[in-house]
């Protein structure tokens, strides 16, 4: 597994809202971030998804929050929406963009070892400052560029505590001024003989695989609008869960 860890200055500012000195320095910090993922050399490219995310969010934010889902769709894709899975091409088709859109920025990614698939799981705030976490699965097309395939997300429950105004946010918000660290791994390559057995009776039928085999994952509905997506990959010589995540969020 190829692990590489990645400091960006002000990474998710470019998600905080319009704001007319401010804007041009979050624009910066967003173009240094984008920069620093993009020249990271990592072939099978999570820092790649990465960027695709950021700039995802970035699309969303100066030029529409639909907009962007759709520009950034697969001709399949699919989301859940209202505990709902649809999809995305029919709900996004003609709708109007909010007047502000939701911030997010992944805080991990995880990829196939040829990069065909990857998954970003990071933090969202919407327009009345609900902070929740979203997972969202990217396909790399022919051009290299990625598209998101699935996306899914939920408001923390419970809810983080607002901070001070004009405090520098913890590292628990969704906009972070300062430093941070985005963690994006490659699953294990191994091939043939040495790939890792999955158990029997493991789902394997109902996950959605990387060209390789070496990522996959599977979105189930446990419940009328609850959903649980499961994200495993080949890791030091066997099958690893990697994200298990239930939406809707439910308190401890």
């Amino acid at each position: 597994m190829l692990t590489r860890t990645f400091l960006t200055a002000g990474c998710l500012a470019l998600l905080a809202s319009c704001a007319s000195g401010g804007q041009q320095r979050r624009n910066e910090r967003a173009r240094i971030a984008e920069r620093a993922l993009d020249n990271a050399g990592v072939r099978a490219d999570p820092g790649r998804a990465a960027a695709a995310d950021f700039a995802f969010a970035r699309m969303a934010r100066d030029e529409g929050q639909w907009t962007a889902f759709r520009e950034y769709a697969a001709p399949d894709a699919r989301m859940v929406i209202g505990g709902e899975a649809v999809d995305a091409r029919q709900f996004l088709g003609g709708r109007a963009d909010p007047a502000q859109s939701i911030a997010w920025a992944p805080r991990e990614v995880w990829s196939s070892c040829d990069g065909s698939l990857a998954v970003s799981f990071g933090r969202y705030s919407d327009a009345e400052g609900v902070i929740g976490r979203y997972a969202t699965v990217w396909q790399r097309r022919r051009d290299g560029s990625y598209r998101w395939t699935y996306d899914i997300g939920t408001p923390d429950v419970p809810q983080p505590p607002p901070r001070p105004p004009e405090a520098e946010p913890d590292e628990d918000t969704i906009i972070v001024g300062a430093l941070q660290a985005i963690t994006a791994s490659t699953a294990d390559c191994e091939q043939g003989a040495d790939r890792p057995e999955r158990l029997a009776g493991d789902s394997s039928d109902v996950l959605t695989r990387s060209r390789d085999g070496t990522l996959a994952w599977r979105v189930d509905q446990t419940g009328p609008e609850s959903w649980r997506m499961v994200v495993e990959w080949q890791r030091d010589g066997k099958w690893q869960e990697a994200l298990a995540f239930a939406v809707p969020d439910r308190e401890e």
